[in-house]
């Protein structure tokens, strides 16, 4: 029983590190990127927002926001960005650089800001 137990929470650990490890900044370059673009798809859902938006010259890329409520602070609800409206996204991309994804700190939606990660906005 009591291997049983340790197994358990190992996994739990190993789990609860994954979802971390998604959910932080690590897997972003430190140094802040612009994308503009179209929007073709809005999701507000968990863990996290995201759009999808095909720029002129790199495709889609997606552009992960903050958890819902914390997307739903800024502003950014759903409604606000719809499918064809330009966007400009400010974020940090994937290191992995085969991936065209990118964490939002600010999303330009027309001529309304969203600043979702503020403290974030303009460093790494």
């Amino acid at each position: 029983m009591q291997r049983r137990a340790f197994l358990g929470g190992t996994a739990l650990a190993a789990i609860a590190t994954s979802a971390t490890a998604h959910h932080g900044w690590n897997w972003a370059e430190g140094e802040q990127m612009e994308l503009t673009g179209t929007i073709r798809q809005v999701t507000i859902a968990p863990p996290h927002p995201t759009l999808q938006v095909e720029t002129p010259n790199d495709g889609v890329w997606t552009v992960e926001l903050g958890n819902p409520s914390l997307t739903r602070r800024s502003g950014f609800v759903e409604g606000v960005a719809n499918p064809g409206d330009r966007v400009v996204a400010l974020g940090n991309r994937s290191r992995n650089r085969g991936e065209r994804r990118m964490k939002a700190v600010r999303i330009t939606v027309g001529d309304r800001r969203f600043d979702i990660y503020p403290e974030r906005i303009g460093g790494g």
